[in-house]
């Protein structure tokens, strides 16, 4: 979870140092990011989730389907999700594995 946690802050410009424990509380500490992304910078937002990989369905999928009211929790953890995945996967299967199956 750290690594995770220190990657999202990095891309979202958060202060470095929030100690998160669970996908919750990764989720919970970037969502007024995350908001404040959906309210302002559009285009930062996109550019985020091309940058995590979050894929074009699933975001479109959360744009168009969540409450307004939970739309950026939502958002915040399907990007947890994501990174937590190309974590676990790395672990499994080691770097090489990803920079082979892109060329």
């Amino acid at each position: 979870m750290p690594a995770c946690t220190a990657l999202l802050e990095k891309k979202l410009e958060l202060p470095k140092g929030a100690s998160c424990a669970t996908r919750e509380e990764l989720a919970s500490f970037i969502c007024p990011a995350i908001r404040d992304l959906l309210d302002r910078d559009m285009g930062k937002l996109l550019q985020l989730c091309y940058q995590v990989d979050l894929g074009e369905d699933k975001l479109k999928s959360i744009l168009q389907h969540s409450p307004i009211a939970t739309m950026a929790m939502d958002l915040s953890l399907a990007l947890v999700d994501r990174q937590l995945l190309k974590f676990q996967l790395r672990e499994k299967y080691g770097t090489e594995w990803f920079f082979d199956s892109q060329t």
